[in-house]
């Protein structure tokens, strides 16, 4: 992180991390969690040693794949931290598929900026999340189903901060290599500017397996009396509904909080949806739906759902959208190609 000390510390400790958990091998979104929590315990171990790297920390974005299930295609895990983002390239459109953990992003998520304004507001580069800088870090996770064709870009701010979306679109869905991608957004950033470190990966899906290319670029640091007068009975039974009042508010509020994914109704024809409030029932307060996909439960690969079942939870409603909205994309690409 930029403006703190030893960013590159804090990078190198993650990468290192990281490294090491892979070689256990990663097998469920949970064991990418562990991953990234072990980076994050690393660096915040590292930083309380030494004076010169305290208050240290990283961003962290990754894409990482999951084993085949039988005849199913794999899954993709991507997962954030901090503002370096993830973008998945399919079937001629670009996605954001990370969401900024900054300051600006919860503006622009609550409607207060418009994504123009976001790109050249004044406390753009403020995190709200990175590794190492607390005890603990909550990372946003997806799991993606991989396709043939697939193209993921995985980036720092440096890239995003200088090429807008139109035209990172134009060059990642250009029909050039992933080392020729790669290479042609750093040199677009640079054109555009290029006022902080840019870090470029491009990862195809091709014939069922993973080709990864990154060009050489600078590492980006990132940076009581027994017997009571009636009075007193009076203002203590006055005290328990006040008390009972605000905690049915407060339950109230927790129970209408929050997002998460699940399948609307029972059986093969359950919907897939977002709702807002907790995954379970909290005294009379039901979660209502926010977002229809109109999937079936049928139309969604076996292990993805049930994933679902265990109704994942989200900070944001563009976060869970997001989510379902890239099954809904795999599902009409699967009808399209089965009609040809």
């Amino acid at each position: 992180m930029g403006g703190h000390n030893a960013g590159e510390v804090a990078s190198a400790l993650a990468i290192d991390s990281m490294k090491r958990a892979a070689v256990g091998g990663f097998s469920s979104q949970e064991s990418v969690v562990a991953g990234v929590n072990a980076a994050n315990a690393a660096i915040h171990a590292a930083s309380g040693g030494q004076s010169d790297q305290r208050g240290m920390g990283t961003t962290l974005a990754a894409v990482i794949p999951l084993p085949a299930h039988g005849d199913e295609p794999q899954r993709m895990v991507v997962t954030n931290v901090g503002d370096s983002r993830v973008y998945l390239w399919r079937a001629g459109e670009l996605k954001q598929v990370s969401v900024d953990h900054s300051y600006v992003q919860e503006l622009l998520s609550e409607g207060l900026v418009t994504a123009e304004e976001a790109r050249v507001h004044p406390r753009r580069n403020i995190v709200t999340r990175a590794l190492g800088i607390e005890g603990d870090v909550n990372a946003d996770v997806w799991v993606v189903p991989m396709l043939v064709g697939d193209r993921y870009v995985v980036c720092s701010d440096g890239l995003v901060d200088e090429v807008d979306d139109a035209e990172l679109a134009g060059i990642v869905g250009g029909n050039h290599s992933a080392q020729t991608v790669a290479q042609q957004l750093v040199d677009a950033a640079n054109s555009n500017g290029g006022r902080d470190n840019i870090t470029v990966v491009v990862v195809d899906v091709a014939d069922d397996t993973i080709a990864v290319e990154s060009p050489a670029t600078i590492p980006s640091d990132v940076s009581t009396k027994p017997r009571a007068s009636r009075k007193r009975k009076v203002l203590a039974a006055a005290a328990v509904v006040v008390l009972l009042s605000l905690g049915l508010g407060v339950t109230s509020w927790w129970a209408r909080d929050g997002y998460f994914v699940g399948f609307n109704g029972s059986g093969d024809d359950a919907e897939l949806v977002v709702f807002k409030g907790q995954p379970r029932q909290v005294l009379w307060f039901s979660p209502t739906v926010r977002v229809r996909t109109g999937v079936a439960r049928s139309e969604v690969f076996p292990a993805l759902a049930n994933d679902i079942d265990e109704q994942p939870t989200y900070s944001s409603l563009a976060r869970a959208q997001a989510f379902v909205l890239s099954i809904r994309d795999v599902v009409a690409a699967q009808a399209s190609d089965s009609s040809d």
